[in-house]
C-alpha cells in the first residue's frame, strides 16, 4: 500500500482490516446457523461495521493528516475507497466460499431463501403480488455464487454512500 498518500492509504487499511471482520462475522453467523445473506437488513453486520469503519477512516485522516481539517470531498473519498474496498473484497470471498461446494453456503441461501418466501407468502403477496413471488421461487434454484456476491455488493453501496455522505459532513472542520 501506498503510504505516501494517506487519502488511500488510510481507507485501504481500513477497508480491509473492517472486510477481514465482515469475513469473519459472515462465516460465523453460518456455522451457527444463520445464514448471514438471509439477516433482517438492520441486523446485518454490514451496517455496523460500515459505520465503524467509514467514521474512523474519515476521522484517523482528519486528525493524523489533516491537521484537524476536513474537506467535504476529502471525507467522500476516504469514505467512497473504505467501503467499495470493503464490499468488494468480502463480495470477492462470498463468490469463493459460495463456490466450494463443500461448504453447502449455497444450497442452504436456495433452501432458506425459499423456505422464509413460503413462510411469508401471505404479508409478501401484499407488497409483491402473486406473479412475482412465484417467479422468485422459480429462478431460485438457479442462484450462483456469482449472483450472490454481486447481490451483496449492490446492496452494499448505498448503504456506504449514505453513511460517508453523513460522516464527510459531520467530521468536516474548516
Amino acid at each position: 500500500m501506498n503510504r505516501h498518500n494517506p487519502l488511500i492509504y488510510v481507507p485501504l487499511r481500513y477497508g480491509i482490516i473492517g472486510a477481514a471482520i465482515n469475513i469473519i462475522a459472515i462465516l460465523g453467523l453460518f456455522y451457527f446457523g444463520r445464514h448471514p445473506l438471509l439477516l433482517n437488513p438492520l441486523l446485518d453486520a454490514r451496517l455496523v461495521l460500515y459505520v465503524i469503519f467509514i467514521y474512523y477512516s474519515i476521522k484517523t485522516y482528519r486528525d493524523e493528516f489533516g491537521n484537524g481539517k476536513l474537506h467535504f470531498w476529502q471525507g467522500m473519498a476516504i469514505g467512497v475507497i473504505n467501503y467499495m474496498s470493503m464490499a468488494i473484497i468480502v463480495a470477492l470471498f462470498i463468490q469463493l466460499f459460495a463456490g466450494i461446494e463443500a461448504t453447502n453456503f449455497l444450497n442452504d441461501y436456495i433452501q432458506m431463501a425459499s423456505a422464509q418466501i413460503q413462510d411469508n407468502r401471505a404479508s409478501l403477496n401484499d407488497t409483491l403480488g402473486e406473479d412475482t413471488i412465484d417467479k422468485t421461487l422459480l429462478e431460485l434454484p438457479s442462484t450462483t455464487a456469482l449472483h450472490l456476491a454481486a447481490d451483496y455488493l449492490l446492496k452494499s453501496m448505498p448503504l456506504g454512500l449514505f453513511l460517508t455522505t453523513i460522516f464527510a459532513i459531520l467530521l468536516r472542520r474548516k
